[in-house]
């Protein structure tokens, strides 16, 4: 990072830009550095290597959409489990529907105790939440060894290098199917769908042996590289497209959400005819 931008690849010719007004938070983890900055258009940013992971300017587009889709697809979710997703986001958003309990498995502790403490507004108060459980574990080997059920599993990650490749594998959903009940659902972050088409469709290759429906959905998020991002799902008991925008509305009776609502929802399916044929049929 220079002494006043930073720079977030998205491929290996564009990037995004941001002017660093102040940077707040550097440290190394184990496994990445963990940067928080300040920027004037979005707030304060969660950088992880020299990665926009989330802003407190645009967090509600991304984390609705992994979160309330996959749980509105579900009939009836009680126990839901997410992978990742340290900033605590999507934890936030999972705790507004009426389920009995959340379990979070985060690899890197160090992005928990930094969101929590430079960007509260993110998680809220989720990790306070009688509902939740966060555990410091690899969500690799929390699938593979649990024998807990759940109803419905979100996998907030980063992209697929490093420690998070295995997070995007066949071996993983396979895993994580067996972990869900015999109407679960599975909602992953798949990439964009601009400049990585090729993670896109390995996604839904990796995903069809285990699920009944597997689906693609987009959305827009400004901090992203290339602002549209794709969101994969994955169900066992009913087409998630398919679900109705009436149901959806009960689901979201009471919540005020910014981004998703229940007339959207089945436009969020409608993909494009350029990405229908990168990534392939359904």
């Amino acid at each position: 990072m220079s002494a006043e931008w930073i720079t977030d690849m998205g491929g290996p010719g564009f990037a995004h830009i941001y002017r660093v007004d102040a940077l707040l938070h550097d440290s190394q983890s184990p496994y990445q550095r963990v940067r928080v900055i300040q920027n004037s258009d979005f707030g304060r940013m969660l950088v992880l290597d020299d990665a926009v992971q989330t802003t407190e300017g645009d967090d509600f587009i991304y984390h609705e959409l992994l979160a309330h889709v996959p749980l509105c697809a579900h009939p009836a979710p009680r126990r839901v489990l997410i992978v990742g997703g340290g900033d605590g986001g999507l934890l936030r958003e999972a705790l507004r529907h009426p389920i009995e309990h959340a379990t979070m498995v985060e690899l890197d502790r160090a992005v928990v105790d930094v969101a929590r403490r430079f960007m509260p507004s993110i998680p809220g108060a989720a990790f306070d939440d009688p509902r939740a459980r966060l555990v410091i574990d690899d969500g690799i080997r929390f699938a593979r060894e649990s024998s807990e059920a759940f109803d419905v599993a979100l996998v907030d990650s980063t992209d697929p290098k490093g420690p998070s490749l295995g997070l995007f594998s066949s071996a993983f959903y396979g895993d994580l199917a067996r972990r869900l009940g015999p109407a679960g659902v599975l909602a992953v972050q798949s990439g964009s769908p601009l400049y990585q088409q090729d993670v896109v469709a390995m996604v839904r290759r990796h995903m069809r042996p285990h699920f009944a429906w597997v689906r693609t959905y987009l959305g827009t998020v400004p901090t992203y590289p290339g602002t549209l991002w794709s969101f994969t799902i994955g169900s066992q008991a009913r087409d998630p497209a398919a679900v109705g925008a009436d149901e959806v509305a009960s689901r979201l009776a009471g919540m005020a959400t910014r981004y998703y609502t229940a007339s959207r929802h089945a436009a969020l399916f409608d993909l494009p005819p350029f990405v229908r044929e990168a990534v392939g049929p359904d």
